[in-house]
């Protein structure tokens, strides 16, 4: 287990003349460039001990997070930029001041736009230390509740779990990463933000969304590119139709990849798909190749320990043993193969299934573009109760129930199946169960096409009972 030192540096202090970030706005930022506006943006941010970054530029949420390393202050990123979620975080936080690169609708607290500091407000300084055990920010969850949850970190730690993913891929500072994720989430932070500041690898500002989006970024970062990404978008990106660049590694994660969909992106990008598993709690601490291995990995020093109520992990990024929310058929010390979330298991008629594996079947057949079940009362009698909300053009009832038919046990089909133009997913391409449930609700009442709450656009949802 390798030896953490009392401090780490915020950037590998070999290459300063490297690119860090790709602009644009600034073009090519430089890590000695980075450390400079950093630290000329740190004198600059109020006396406040808590930062909430809301910033949706990556490199801004950089600039951001690194002055307020400078400056002492700890950062809070939270799970959306809605300003009701900033003020429920800001009761916890007394002294929070609010940064972003844009107005927020509704916002009552102080709010710090970040913009580029001008290079004549730039001085030149030595690369700063930070102390391995200060707790340098708090990651929120909404949870199943929809409140948010802390969950702080060390920066030595977030040190410690960024390498060990840059060991696990290969990362080094040859690297131009495009990130379709928030820098508030932890994989967008260990991917998009912490892996460039240890390896020097450089990152695309923007946050792509749609798949020609994604292609031009890819195409404007130098090789080898490396697309950090969720299910959702990749299914997006294989139904365009589009021409790509040469991609040398897709990664994905926040919700499980189906494997049909694994092999059609690296069939259509000439590249290698891999899988992250973690947690907010845990950062990354597992990963496979979707289309060749059906276990996972741990990275190179986690740990698992057999506890009487599950598996917990450590490793020389996670200060103590933490349990994880999934079921885990454990594979010696090495790996292991994911039954499923220990909350999300379902019993019908003395047959298991997990919801994750019955979503994956979902997805894998032909014309669904997204999809999930919902068990509307939990793992309580969800026979007959059982529902699936589908993005699927073109498909009928019939012909979804006809997709599932020999991949999973028909006491699992679905009572009711409800069509959509988009799920609501957040930010980091999870689905909040509220907002599924919300869906049912009103499909249940209206049984006509109605829209969909929740910010969506062009929201229309049809209902189609079971027999």
């Amino acid at each position: 287990m390798p030896e953490i030192p009392d401090s780490l540096p915020i950037l590998p202090g070999f290459q300063s003349d490297r690119p860090l970030f790709l602009t644009d706005s600034a073009g090519v930022v430089t890590h000695r460039e980075f450390l400079n506006k950093a630290d000329a943006l740190a004198r600059t941010l109020p006396a406040a001990p808590y930062l909430i970054n809301l910033c949706n530029d990556r490199y801004l949420f950089a600039l951001a997070f690194a002055a307020g390393l400078i400056r002492g202050a700890v950062s809070l990123f939270p799970p959306n930029r809605l300003a009701a979620t900033a003020h429920e975080i800001a009761l916890d936080y007394p002294g929070a001041v609010c940064l972003g690169d844009t107005p927020v609708d509704g916002l009552e607290l102080p709010l710090g736009i970040v913009e580029e500091p001008d290079s004549r407000a730039c001085v030149a300084r030595a690369i700063p230390d930070i102390a391995a055990d200060r707790e340098v920010f708090i990651g929120f969850t909404s949870g199943s509740t929809g409140l948010p949850r802390p969950h702080p970190k060390r920066w030595g730690d977030l040190v410690g779990c960024a390498r060990a993913a840059a060991r696990r891929f290969g990362f080094g500072p040859e690297c131009s990463i495009v990130a379709t994720v928030v820098p508030q989430h932890m994989y967008g932070l260990e991917l998009s933000i912490m892996v460039p500041f240890v390896t020097g690898a450089a990152a695309v500002a923007a946050r792509p969304f749609f798949p020609a989006d994604i292609r031009d970024a890819l195409a404007s970062a130098p090789a080898p590119r490396i697309l950090v990404t969720t299910p959702v978008h990749l299914a997006s990106c294989v139904e365009a139709g589009l021409t790509w660049p040469a991609v040398d590694m897709v990664i994905s994660a926040t919700a499980p990849l189906p494997q049909t969909l694994a092999e059609r992106v690296e069939s259509l990008l000439t590249t290698q798909v891999l899988e992250i598993y973690g947690s907010t709690e845990t950062g990354s601490i597992a990963s496979r190749r979707t289309c060749r291995d059906p276990a996972w990995t741990w990275y190179d020093s986690v740990r698992p320990l057999r506890e009487a109520d599950g598996i917990s992990v450590t490793a020389d990024f996670i200060p103590a043993p933490t349990m994880v929310a999934d079921l885990l058929d454990l594979d010696g010390d090495t790996g292991f193969r994911l039954v499923g979330r220990a909350a999300e298991m379902l019993k019908v008629g003395g047959k298991r299934a997990s919801l994750a594996d019955l979503n994956l079947k979902l997805t894998a057949i032909e014309g669904v573009r997204d999809g999930v079940f919902v068990a509307p009362d939990g793992d309580r009698d969800p026979v007959g109760r059982l529902a699936v909300i589908a993005v699927a053009p073109g498909l009928t009832r019939q012909a979804l129930i006809a997709g599932l038919a020999g991949r999973i046990d028909p006491v699992f089909y679905p009572r009711r199946v409800v069509f959509v133009d988009r799920l609501p997913r957040n930010e980091a391409g999870k689905l909040p169960r509220e907002g599924l449930l919300r869906i049912l609700e009103t499909a249940t009442e209206t049984r006509i096409e109605t829209r969909i709450e929740a910010g969506l656009e062009n929201g229309r949802e049809g209902e189609q009972d079971a027999d």
